[in-house]
């Protein structure tokens, strides 16, 4: 037998899959329906959706099979995830991958297998959509390219699944090491790292559902003068109440983070175009009456934002990545510095960089 390997990015898949909340015994009927829908049509002994988890292989979703999970070593998946194609095996027997592998000698007695691998927006590999049979069977092209479909399908439900996770799920979800990777330390909002993937989560949802999202970036201004003058730790503080401003200036559903320094990024799901310069003039406002913070002398320390807006609009064919969407927002900040600072600067999409 040959063990399955592990992919050259598993910790990064790992984490990935781990801040999705996937792993849980909670059954998802759609993710139900979509098995039984490949047991009907494929008519094979099993179907299932597996999700590969450190040293396991996690069945999501399953027909016809007595266990909830495998050992990871042992999986098909772990071999399927390997490969951006398809891995189809007609007999188990003349394979020497899997001759005599426990899943073959033993329950279930796996003779063919073809499994698909299954994705989220990030492109990590969570696992696989698979059909086993107890004999022999050459899956035709078609019957592989209906199982590319179904697996899409599981992508998006997934992807659903996951943006309808509220913010203190996702953070609930997190282990000492993943809070680390995606938590900044200093005020506790998201990092770099996870406001990156949560903005495709946000896109992905979009996109999906036929709704808007709003970005903004806000950059503190002459940060530099308030460290040079006042120290660290009163630009340390500076940093820590503007982040406190902006979360309790926007929704709960409302994403915010420390993009870097001094830089924070918001993400405000649902909202629509019309307001978007209201709410980041307001935004501006709030930290121009409130951001203030005392000096060792105790004289307060004040300072201002300049914003960065664009905005995802519905019902288009085109799909943005996040890095597309910052990187408007980030044009739009640089308007509002050249501006003049302590402003906000909107800049549409550029439908010319959208992804196909």
């Amino acid at each position: 037998m040959k063990p399955a390997p592990i992919p050259a990015n598993e910790m990064a898949r790992q984490t990935s899959l781990n801040t999705m909340g996937l792993l849980s015994i909670e059954r998802d009927p759609e993710l139900d329906r979509i098995t039984k829908f490949a047991k009907r049509l494929f008519g094979t002994d099993i179907v299932a959706i597996s999700l590969l988890d450190n040293d396991r292989q996690f069945f999501k979703s399953h027909v016809n099979l007595s266990v909830s999970e495998t050992s990871r070593d042992i999986s098909f998946c772990g071999h399927t995830v390997m490969h951006d194609a398809p891995m189809a095996v007609s007999d188990t027997h003349k394979d020497e991958r899997f001759i005599d592998n426990p899943l073959v000698t033993g329950d279930p007695k796996i003779r063919s297998y073809l499994g698909v691998p299954i994705s989220n927006e990030q492109g990590y590999k969570l696992g696989t959509i698979c059909v086993i049979d107890s004999h022999t069977r050459n899956f035709s092209d078609d019957e592989i390219a209906t199982l590319q479909d179904i697996a899409h399908w599981v992508e998006t439900v997934i992807a659903l699944r996951y943006s309808e996770r509220s913010q203190k799920q996702l953070v609930s979800d997190l282990d000492t090491a993943q809070r680390d990777a995606l938590i900044d330390t200093l005020t506790g909002i998201w990092n770099r790292r996870g406001l990156e993937e949560l903005l495709e989560r946000e896109i992905s949802s979009a996109h999906i559902r036929n709704t808007p999202v709003g970005i903004f970036m806000l950059d503190i201004d002459h940060f530099k003068r308030v460290n040079d003058t006042h120290g660290h730790l009163v630009g340390d503080k500076v940093i820590q109440g503007i982040s406190e401003i902006i979360a309790s200036s926007l929704r709960d559903q409302d994403i915010i983070g420390r993009f870097g320094g001094e830089e924070f990024v918001c993400i405000l799901p649902g909202v629509r175009l019309d307001p978007i310069m209201f709410l980041g003039e307001k935004l501006c406002q709030t930290i121009r009456h409130l951001g203030k913070v005392s000096n060792k002398n105790g004289d307060p320390v004040e300072v201002t934002v300049s914003i960065g807006a664009t905005w995802v609009p519905p019902h288009i064919k085109t799909k943005y990545s996040s890095s597309q969407v910052l990187q408007m927002a980030d044009d739009a900040l640089y308007q509002a510095k050249k501006a003049g600072r302590d402003t906000v600067c909107y800049k549409p999409l550029d439908v010319d960089r959208a992804l196909d």
